[in-house]
């Protein structure tokens, strides 16, 4: 069981998120503590909220006041409300806010049942509840309690979700909760520095991510949608979902700070991936097919991306147990998408051959940190300009959230730029 802990000073952003699941059955009340109840035995927002903001003295010097936490079993446990309303009283207790005001919602808006908590970080008298190592005495608890109700390992949850979750059939309904559980799943486990190189992840679970730029009052909105594709093709089947009815942490910021963190965590893995191409190219893979078997003995997953003229103009390499992606250009100038749509053009000449260009990865001692000829620092591989060198040739096809062609543009320009410079420097 995994506790995802927030402290937030709006109470009402907090209640009204559960609330409105509530409204849309996709999540009940489950138990309460020292907050009243309706006539009719139900709970309302204004009345919960009411009731929650009396206690908030006008004079706090707390400002977050408010916490929020999800508790998460594993999908495969079938736990009863009575038993999840147990485990969140023992959770509330042991992190010290058994006698603070709190509600408990269960939601079911996705196939993994789970529990939320909003609560207060203040007492009655103003004083800020004890939130000291608050994490890791959440971890203790939440291990005291797998032991107690014999519940699946938090340890065993990550591996389990990448193996078990499918892909998204539209044919079985459900569509959104199937969508949420995927995103939810591979936000959390991949590491990826592009839209592009995300929807090369979610096209295992036919899932595409389009970016979509609105307009309202006179300001302009960045937003994302998911939208379910087919087994084959990436064609779309069904209509797009917006990240705000997913919920949160799937929206244009989460997926931009994870792009943020992931362009410093992913590049001591680089060199290791590069090996893992370089070694299977130096095999001479006649077709794409035997490329793509042959990095799966290596442990990487490829997705290709080809115009309507069949032109290939972006390859993605992904490493799904070690959860990251990687375009072509990352590894290296040698890695981009023009080298290998050239090798496929003409597989007898296999540039990946030559040790003046790609080096002999044999004779480097494990000691040194030694650049390669055409494999550059992982500081310059992450250049724009290298990462944008796969993606000039033609137009791409018809964009599924793929942001290739923008990244194409983008090139086009800057090579226009650099060609205005040089005539300007020759006169």
């Amino acid at each position: 069981m995994i506790a995802k802990i927030s402290a937030t000073e709006n109470l009402g952003g907090a209640l009204g998120y559960n609330f409105k699941k509530v409204r849309h059955n996709e999540a009940s009340v489950l138990c309460v503590n020292e907050l009243r109840e309706c006539f009719d035995g139900t709970y309302r927002m204004d009345k919960v909220l009411a009731d929650m903001l009396a206690l908030i003295p006008e004079k706090c010097r707390t400002k977050k006041t408010v916490f929020h936490c999800s508790l998460n079993p594993h999908p495969d446990e079938q736990l009863s409300d009575e038993t999840l309303s147990q485990i969140a009283k023992e959770y509330m207790e042991a992190l010290g806010y058994g006698k603070q005001p709190y509600i408990v919602f269960k939601h079911n808006d996705i196939a993994r049942e789970h529990i939320h908590i909003v609560s207060l970080r203040i007492d009655g008298n103003g004083k800020k509840v004890n939130d000291k190592f608050e994490g890791k005495r959440s971890k203790l608890i939440t291990d005291d309690l797998e032991r107690k109700y014999n519940l699946i390992p938090s340890s065993k949850v990550g591996e389990k979700e990448v193996t078990e979750t499918p892909k998204v059939d539209t044919s079985k309904g459900n569509i959104k909760e199937q969508v949420a559980s995927v995103v939810r799943m591979v936000l959390k486990h991949y590491r990826f520095c592009s839209l592009g190189e995300l929807n090369a992840i979610l096209r295992k679970y036919n899932l595409a991510i389009e970016e979509v730029k609105t307009e309202f009052r006179g300001k302009k909105y960045d937003g994302l949608v998911y939208i379910p594709t087919d087994d084959k093709s990436n064609n779309k089947v069904s209509i797009p979902i917006h990240a705000s009815d997913i919920g949160r942490g799937v929206g244009y910021i989460a997926v931009q700070n994870r792009i943020q963190k992931s362009k410093q965590s992913i590049k001591p893995l680089i060199p290791a991936v590069r090996e893992k191409v370089l070694h299977v190219m130096r095999t001479s893979p006649q077709t794409e097919e035997a490329l793509r078997q042959r990095l799966e003995e290596q442990g990487l997953r490829v997705v290709i991306r080809r115009n309507d003229n069949g032109r290939l103009y972006g390859i993605t390499f992904i490493d799904d147990e070690g959860g990251i992606a990687l375009n072509g250009s990352r590894l290296g100038k040698g890695y981009v998408a023009n080298a290998f749509n050239a090798y496929f053009a003409n597989p007898n000449h296999n540039p990946f051959l030559d040790e003046t260009l790609y080096g002999n990865p044999s004779l480097r001692s494990e000691q040194t940190n030694v650049s390669l000829p055409m494999q550059p620092n992982i500081e310059e591989s992450d250049n724009i300009v290298d990462e944008l060198i796969e993606e000039l040739v033609g137009e791409p096809f018809a964009p599924t959230g793929n942001d290739d062609w923008k990244e194409a543009a983008w090139q086009r320009k800057l090579r226009r730029q650099n060609k205005i410079r040089l005539k300007r420097r020759k006169r």
